[in-house]
């Protein structure tokens, strides 16, 4: 079991006002036992790297049920789902399925005397995560090896299947390789203007445009 912080501001404000966004995904408590057999962990471990591959990440909280008319009702987590939470599983699960490894962090954290399981996913470091196995096919749609995922505005978590998707994780990745880049050159002290540098850069990533 996750040993219990104190709710941040951030988190705090979500659960005062529920809602869901890009950013943001809300779940209902459920136990983390064998991913192949729960669909609902298959679309937690998605969303991660779904945000991963968005600018700034997002979050993912668990212990919040969403009613039939759209509105979110706070729980918390179920006392004997919370025990099944081990990070040391959770990270193991999700770096078996995201390729490069999926930057996050899992806290557990106290809000109104409950508990909640709090994923904070980072965005990608330097190359965009890929899903790289399938996952089992429980009646919606499964994890697919080799796909792409990415958050929407809708808000949902997909498949990039459009130019548009693909060249916004195309984009993101190519800003991190251009900030590599300019710190590389000031590593070597190598003084050329900024056009010079930028004509560099492009001429080297121009297959990948």
């Amino acid at each position: 079991m996750i040993d219990p912080v104190p709710v941040d501001t951030i988190i705090k404000g979500i659960l005062e006002a529920p809602f869901e966004s890009r950013s943001v995904e809300l779940k209902p408590s459920i136990p983390w036992n064998d991913l192949n057999q729960q669909q609902q962990l298959q679309e937690i471990v998605k969303s991660i790297l779904g945000m991963s591959n968005i600018k700034d990440g997002g979050k993912i909280i668990l212990g919040v049920k969403q009613n039939p008319d759209k509105s979110f009702e706070i729980e918390g987590m179920e006392e004997n789902h919370l025990k099944t939470y081990d990070q040391e599983k959770i990270y193991q699960d999700v770096r078996n399925i995201g390729e490069p490894e999926p930057r996050f962090e899992i806290k557990n954290m106290e809000y109104g005397g409950k508990c909640f399981i709090v994923f904070l996913i980072q965005e990608f470091l330097y190359s965009p995560i890929i899903c790289r196995k399938d996952g089992k096919n429980l009646g919606k749609e499964p994890l697919v090896k080799g796909a792409l995922y990415i958050r929407t505005h809708k808000p949902e978590t997909k498949k990039v299947d459009n130019e548009t998707e693909m060249r916004e994780i195309i984009n993101l990745a190519v800003d991190k390789e251009l900030d590599q880049f300019l710190k590389r050159k000031q590593r070597l002290e190598i003084s050329k203007s900024w056009e010079d540098d930028k004509e560099q850069f492009y001429a080297e990533i121009k297959d990948i445009l």
